[in-house]
């Protein structure tokens, strides 16, 4: 296994403390087989949760995401460029298919993102460039860390999560995803060809 494969998002399974010492002192009962699968169990559980969360997406976490996201000072509209196709730009970035599955999710809030964007752009008229203008900052960041582009597309959508607030909520997270995705589909903020 290369270092870059060791280190990859796929490779990796986080822990806490106590379970990663529970792990690591029994390892004839936590083979490579059955970390996987518990990975790819735990995965498929938030995965689970944040669609489930996804229509209970309120005002109020889009609200929260946004704020923290758009923090950014705004560009100038014609710095904006306006996105390709969805599909377009998933297989331009080379997103996998459980990225783009994810993006399709959080479009599934694209009307009420797009109104909310819509309603506070109409007392802050730079909103919606500070909120592009601050994802693209938080993409630059990702891409300086050297993140594959699926981990580039969790990055900003952990970052918006986590930023948004001290209690974390499957609402707050979808939250998030309905947001990064409604950007990634609405305007150019992965790579262009």
């Amino acid at each position: 296994m290369t270092e870059a494969q060791r280190g990859s998002a796929d490779n990796l399974i986080y822990l806490c403390g106590s379970h990663h010492d529970a792990i690591d002192s029994q390892t004839n009962g936590h083979t490579r087989d059955s970390l996987i699968e518990a990975k790819a169990d735990h995965e498929r559980t938030v995965a689970r949760a944040m669609r489930q969360a996804m229509g209970s997406v309120t005002y109020s976490q889009l609200r929260l995401v946004c704020q923290v996201v758009g923090t950014t000072p705004a560009t100038s509209l014609e710095s904006i460029e306006l996105a390709l196709p969805l599909q377009e730009k998933i297989d331009l970035n080379s997103l996998s298919e459980v990225v783009s599955d994810r993006i399709k999710d959080g479009l599934s809030q694209a009307f009420r993102v797009s109104s909310f964007v819509g309603y506070q752009s109409q007392f802050d008229p730079g909103f919606g460039r500070s909120l592009v203008a601050g994802v693209k900052a938080d993409y630059y960041t990702a891409l300086s860390e050297g993140l594959t582009p699926d981990q580039v597309f969790d990055y900003l959508v952990e970052t918006a999560s986590e930023n948004a607030g001290p209690r974390e909520s499957p609402e707050l997270r979808a939250a998030a995803l309905a947001v990064i995705a409604y950007l990634f589909e609405v305007c150019e903020i992965f790579d262009r060809d």
